[in-house]
């Protein structure tokens, strides 16, 4: 059975994900039509071909396109009514983060340090082994300035037996 853990040490989406909420949102109050995410992901290739964003092409696209799937996740959950309509993300707080996929090995824990896509080896403050296989990695800048990065992790657990012992379940019965 396979399982998922988070792992968390010590260590700018936000630019796609408000033009494309714009972009959606104009889309939807215009022509009544919601641009779905694989039309997001094609227009964020045009819009790295632009000279004015030409620093796009340097930020890693995985998390460019991790910020279009959280854009899109949102879109759905407000026309499910589990959610209000998505909000910007760029706002003066000190909090930050950005999450990005591990394609091709391209996150991986070397001694004390940590390969982050387009990003390089970072210094990482290790306080234990990671078991399995990384499948994404979240950076992240909290209020007083230190910056983390969490990693989630697949791994096969077998479930343990029960050894002859006794069970209680409290079903709320009064």
């Amino acid at each position: 059975m396979d399982y998922t853990k988070g792992y968390k040490y010590r260590i700018y989406r936000r630019f796609v994900y408000d033009r494309f909420l714009e972009i959606r949102s104009e889309a939807w109050e215009i022509e009544k039509k919601s641009i779905s995410y694989n039309k997001t992901s094609s227009m964020l290739t045009d819009l790295k071909k632009n000279p004015d964003l030409v620093w796009l092409k340097s930020v890693d696209s995985m998390a460019l396109q991790e910020s279009l799937k959280d854009l899109d996740r949102a879109f759905q959950n407000f026309f499910k009514k589990r959610a209000h309509y998505p909000s910007k993300k760029f706002k003066r707080n000190p909090y930050q983060s950005y999450r990005t996929r591990n394609q091709s090995k391209s996150i991986r824990v070397e001694g004390n340090r940590i390969r982050l896509p387009k990003v390089g080896m970072v210094k990482i403050k290790f306080s234990r082994d990671i078991e399995g296989k990384v499948l994404n990695a979240t950076i992240s800048r909290n209020a007083t300035g230190k910056y983390f990065v969490s990693l989630i992790a697949t791994f096969e657990m077998e479930p343990s037996q029960n050894m002859g012992g006794k069970i209680g379940i409290d079903i709320g019965i009064t």
